[in-house]
Order: structure tokens, then sequence, then C-alpha cells
């Protein structure tokens, strides 16, 4: 099964951890803090600004991907617009 979600870089959005957390949750049927904490395999604060607009708001003229195991999926976050979040 793979799970995607799509998150626009320009617009408020649910930070990129918090996606991965629901959509493991919601997926495993169990309360987001049944799930062990993502820090324990990726910095969230690093991720989240890794994915972010330039300061300046801009998108990131960037391409490429970072992928971690977590809770016995693999999750590839991809960078483009719109960020893309795969969780097989």
């Amino acid at each position: 099964m793979v799970l995607t979600a799509e998150l626009a870089q320009n617009d408020p959005r649910e930070p990129i951890t918090e996606t991965i957390i629901t959509t493991i949750a919601d997926a495993e049927g169990v309360d987001v803090l049944e799930l062990p904490p993502l820090w324990n395999v990726v910095d969230p604060e690093a991720l989240e600004e890794l994915f972010a607009p330039s300061k300046r708001g801009q998108p990131r003229c960037q391409t490429g991907c970072v992928t971690v195991q977590y809770y016995g999926y693999e999750i590839t976050i991809e960078y483009g617009e719109p960020v893309t979040v795969s969780i097989e």
C-alpha cells in the first residue's frame, strides 16, 4: 500500500512531520500518541527547514528527496511544487 500527500510550498499547510504521523496513525488505526517519536529517526525541525520556502518566501530552486524508515514504513519526501510525501 502506498500513501501519498502533496503539500503546496507557498500555502499555509500542515507541517510535513504532522502529515507523516497522521497518515501512518490513520493507516494503522491508532492514535498519533501511540506512535514512537519521529525524532528517533529524523530531526523534525531540519526536515521542515529543508523543504520550506526560502527566507524570502520563494520556492527553492532545487530537486531531491529524503527517505527515512519509520514504524515499518519507508517514507520519501520529494522536493517540488508540490512537496510530495510517499509512505510505503
